[in-house]
């Protein structure tokens, strides 16, 4: 058998001390700060998600989500939590271990669907809110008094910034998209960009 592959974070500052993910052989082992260790059969997932989530002080966060058949889901993240408002970047490791990770998923669990992008459900929920923050802003430069409005083409000013608006809306709308993708050839945008050589 291979040596595990292992992954250690601290989410934040409640947390006692690192948690630690270890793939082995036949599951997912987990070991809490507290010292409680958790296994998780890989022949157990259903489905396994990848995505980019950064947040203002994690701008590099990408998560990882394991759904097992009748149990919590599995989140792991690449941010390790060192103080007040500060994280650090642990792609390095991370990488590594979610590549390992869903090689055994494709092994034991091969019926398991990989995920990108945002769930269903939330992607519906966005995309409404996306959709009326659009018509808003639509509906703010025709409706409302503007500086635009003591210029000669006021009205093709505000329908250009309108179109200006639809490409980055519709690239939104693609890149949120959830999609299921094999487990044998997950994208590499999927997981953290590789750090340049110094």
């Amino acid at each position: 058998m291979a040596e595990p592959v292992i992954y250690r974070r601290r989410a934040n500052r409640a947390a006692h001390g690192e948690r630690e993910w270890r793939v082995e052989d036949d599951a997912l082992v987990t070991r809490g700060g507290s010292g409680n260790v958790r296994r998780t059969k890989w022949s157990e997932i259903v489905s396994v998600r990848l995505y980019h989530d950064p947040t203002p002080q994690k701008p590099f966060r990408y998560m990882f989500a394991l759904k097992p058949h009748d149990k919590v889901t599995i989140v792991i993240d690449n941010a390790h939590y060192v103080g007040p408002g500060r994280y650090e970047d642990r792609s390095d490791a991370y990488t590594p271990f979610v590549r390992a990770a869903l090689a055994r998923v494709a092994e034991r669990s091969p019926k398991a669907m990989a995920l990108m992008g945002e769930t269903p459900k939330r992607y519906f929920f966005l995309l409404v809110l996306s959709l009326i923050g659009l018509c808003g802003v639509a509906y703010v430069l025709v409706a409302l008094p503007t500086p635009l409005d003591g210029l000669a083409y006021a009205d093709l000013i505000k329908f250009g910034i309108v179109l200006a608006m639809l490409p980055l809306f519709w690239l939104w709308v693609l890149r949120a998209m959830p999609r299921g993708v094999p487990l044998d050839s997950i994208p590499e945008r999927a997981l953290p960009p590789a750090k340049p050589a110094v």
